[in-house]
């Protein structure tokens, strides 16, 4: 137990220091084809003038609920403009806090109500359920992934005040960007944010030869448990992701990437996913845990990017 909340412990530091220093943000039009980014984090600085909502830091309760709300997403296989609406509506309605108290009978982080059939307060006080039921309301909304993000979320929620959540979207959108450690589209379609998404939630958790997850990984179990994450099936060991996937110039390599490492005798030894500026995201050994870390390596032997085979969209195709 006490391992397991240390892992966790570092889980939400490392999200804590992501989030914190994504402090500026590059939308799109805001049109279909528009897409939101998330600026290199060492580059990344604040702009005068930006709204509370743009400059908000989230504390590590705040953190850890949003850090939820993608992890349940990618687990429903949602895109992330899911991920999205949920943090926008969660951080209007309770400042992605799970409140005991509410408006009337309101409760938890979508202050839903038992009386309105959302279940019993303390399914609704759990995270993860009311996470869950927001979620399942969404999906059943005609065009969800195409309305403006203040009809979406009314749908679901049916505010006295629907203008409200507009506030929340360039804020929610960077947090989803920071999460996923990539650039999301406003409309879906991006398997490298879920493929992203799955790796940032394994940071912190130990090393194990062989294991593919859940509690621990070694460097071939976690990208294809993140690629699966994607609904992309990928063989199980270094050698043959390295056969399998189509090789990407040096250079060219985008977030989600398998970048490879250590070449033996029947392919390479080590392999990581690229998160962008240079990072990457890997289980090094048996004295390390999940981490984020360099890929500017001199045992770099190149990188590759699978395929789905129903060719979804997006940089991993």
């Amino acid at each position: 137990m006490k391992a397991a909340a240390a892992g966790a412990a570092l889980l939400l530091l490392i999200i804590c220091a992501f989030i914190a220093a994504a402090t500026s943000i590059l939308t799109g039009s805001g049109t279909p084809s528009g897409l939101a980014c998330a600026i290199t984090p060492a580059t990344m600085s604040s702009t005068a003038g930006e709204p509370v909502a743009a400059t908000l830091i989230l504390d590590v309760e705040q953190q850890a609920h949003a850090a939820l709300i993608v992890q349940v997403a990618v687990e429903r296989g949602l895109p992330a403009r899911a991920a999205v609406i949920a943090i926008a509506t969660a951080l209007q309605e309770s400042h992605l806090r799970n409140l005991r108290y509410g408006h009337l009978d309101s409760l938890g982080l979508f202050q839903q109500r038992s009386s309105q059939g959302w279940g019993t307060p303390e399914q609704i006080l759990d995270p993860r359920y009311a996470i869950s039921t927001f979620y399942a309301h969404l999906v059943k909304v005609p065009s969800w992934e195409r309305l403006p993000l203040t009809r979406a979320a009314q749908a679901v929620q049916r505010s006295g005040r629907p203008d409200a959540y507009a506030r929340w979207e360039p804020f929610a959108q960077r947090t989803v960007d920071a999460l996923a450690g990539t650039c999301v589209p406003l409309i879906p379609g991006e398997q490298a944010a879920a493929v992203l998404a799955y790796a940032h939630a394994q940071l912190g958790k130990p090393y194990l030869w062989g294991a593919e997850g859940p509690n621990s990984f070694d460097c071939s179990g976690l990208t294809m448990r993140a690629y699966q994450a994607a609904g992309i099936t990928i063989p199980r060991v270094a050698a043959d992701q390295w056969r399998h996937a189509p090789p990407i110039p040096a250079g060219h390599e985008q977030p989600g990437d398998l970048a490879f490492f250590r070449m033996e005798a029947d392919g390479p030894g080590h392999v990581g996913l690229v998160r962008g500026g240079g990072q990457m995201i890997h289980a090094p050994n048996r004295h390390t845990v999940v981490q984020i870390g360099s890929y500017q390596r001199e045992d770099l032997v190149g990188f590759a990017r699978p395929r789905h085979p129903a060719r979804l969209g997006g940089p991993l195709d």
